[in-house]
């Protein structure tokens, strides 16, 4: 492996070993930090992925930026599904999504309004989750025209003896950052995300819906209610309007990672939820987050009443 899968870098470092499942730990100036099995190293991505390699990039760099290194099997690379609800759910939808997501970013590393930061040419493409330079100037450009972000241009800087980028938010775009960061408060709606199925049926009526007199949230679950929409659009609308998410991946249903990605993406806490069974078969993608483990409904009650409010 003598180059990124994903950006095509060639200054990379490879090492073996350092997680239990996957063969490979690579650090690239590009994407960070990530793990990647060998299969996934030999294996060529399907159309649809190889379009975008660049989100993989991406997500890669998000998860080292934050201590989390990206873990990487074949799968991701040859099955629309397991990107979709790895990548695609976590990465913003929309142009208006990127706009925030750039805006969120330098208010994270800059202190206060005309503080500066610099991001290096090869960087900010991966973090501003866009495909090539000429994309970032388009944004930034946008948001400098829309009097949010200040920012000279590509140029040489000693302080990271590389070319890039010096940003900063101007007042109104802290303001702006500000508007983004508060949740749904006024909501009284919790999105639930988990298998539809009898098996499941009492967990939800006997273990979650009954925290409506507990907590005073009304827990939605998508197939109970009859409407005209696409049934796509409904969700994506409802954990929209919802104050946060529940997503119990007992059965480990693509869909329910799809939502609890998207609800992530919109910063709405998600609170996971697992049967104890199947503690070992969650995603090695959302290990790092804290999930209850039940085994019986009134149990999954009591928890997750306590941990609604404890978040809340």
């Amino acid at each position: 492996m003598d180059s990124c899968k994903f950006c095509g870098g060639k200054s990379i470092e490879v090492t073996s070993g350092g997680h239990p499942d996957l063969e490979f730990r690579v650090e690239c100036p590009r994407c960070g930090v990530y793990f990647i099995e060998e299969r996934a190293v030999n294996t060529e991505p399907d159309h649809f992925v190889e379009e975008r390699l660049h989100l993989i990039s991406a997500v890669a760099r998000w998860s080292s930026e934050r201590g989390h290194p990206f873990q990487i099997e074949k799968e991701l690379l040859k099955d629309r599904s397991e990107f979709e609800a790895n990548i695609l759910s976590v990465c913003p939808q929309g142009v208006q999504e990127i706009l925030n997501r750039i805006l969120a970013y330098i208010s994270e590393k800059a202190s206060y309004p005309s503080d500066k930061i610099l991001i290096d040419k090869d960087s900010i493409c991966p973090l501003f989750y866009c495909k090539n330079v000429k994309e970032v100037t388009a944004y930034l450009t946008h948001l400098k025209d829309s009097n949010l972000v200040d920012f000279s241009g590509l140029m040489f800087y000693k302080k990271i003896d590389a070319e890039g980028y010096q940003l900063e938010l101007t007042v109104e775009g802290w303001q702006k950052v500000e508007e983004q960061a508060k949740p749904n408060i006024e909501s009284k709606q919790a999105f639930v995300a988990m298998r539809f199925n009898d098996e499941m049926k009492s967990v939800y009526i006997e273990g979650i819906k009954k925290l409506e007199g507990d907590t005073g949230f009304t827990m939605y679950r998508v197939d109970m209610e009859e409407f005209n929409d696409k049934i796509c659009d409904k969700i994506l609308a409802e954990i929209r309007r919802s104050r946060f998410v529940i997503a119990d991946v007992t059965g480990q249903r693509q869909a329910v990672y799809f939502e609890a990605g998207f609800a992530l993406g919109l910063g709405l806490p998600v609170i996971w939820t697992c049967r104890e069974d199947e503690k070992n078969k969650c995603s090695f993608n959302t290990r790092q987050y804290y999930h209850i483990f039940w085994t019986e409904e009134s149990e999954l009650r009591e928890k997750l009443g306590d941990r609604i409010r404890a978040t809340l």
